[in-house]
């Protein structure tokens, strides 16, 4: 009897964290599934803020960043941070050089720095070409950028990464 009564407990406690563990799978899935298609909703807007940057249209890039935006430039010792400074950087590209194009891209999704889990932010790595205006020099930069947002899908912060110094230095050569 004592054996019978041993399995019968066995068996539960095993039914017990099967059905936990179904329960907490379930729930990770769909915690997943609503990152990704949170990630898949941010992605769209750096995509977006890409290709209108490659079309020079800072107007459209401008909704797609919220107004309290934090950036962090690639600029040695550039400290300001507000959107109109980020449009501001963005308008002396376009102004300077023709045929801006973002290549070789390859975009992440970014993690959260405690968990390690996916958080919806979106970071990237690529090279933007483009021709100088003034010499014709083609430039290539390889780049890494990471963005965060608000519920709106709005970028809220960002911080981009190239060699904006040496870029200006081989510009200034010709």
């Amino acid at each position: 009897m004592n054996k019978v009564f041993f399995a019968a407990i066995i068996a539960l406690l095993i039914a017990g964290c099967n059905s936990e563990t179904k329960e907490n799978g379930t729930k990770n899935s769909d915690k997943n599934a609503d990152l990704t298609a949170i990630y898949e909703k941010n992605l769209a807007t750096v995509k977006s803020l890409f290709a209108n940057f490659e079309k020079k249209d800072l107007s459209s890039d401008a909704g797609l960043i919220a107004d309290s935006v934090k950036w962090t430039s690639p600029s040695y010792g550039d400290t300001v941070t507000t959107k109109s400074h980020w449009i501001e950087s963005l308008k002396s590209y376009t102004d300077n050089w023709d045929s801006i194009h973002f290549n070789n891209s390859n975009f992440l999704p970014g993690l959260d720095p405690v968990t390690h889990e996916p958080n919806g932010s979106v970071r990237c790595y690529g090279r933007w070409d483009g021709n100088f205006k003034s010499s014709h020099l083609a430039t290539k930069l390889n780049y890494y950028g990471t963005f965060e947002f608000n519920k709106e899908n709005k970028i809220v912060s960002a911080a981009e990464y190239f060699d904006a110094g040496g870029l200006m230095n081989a510009v200034s050569k010709k």
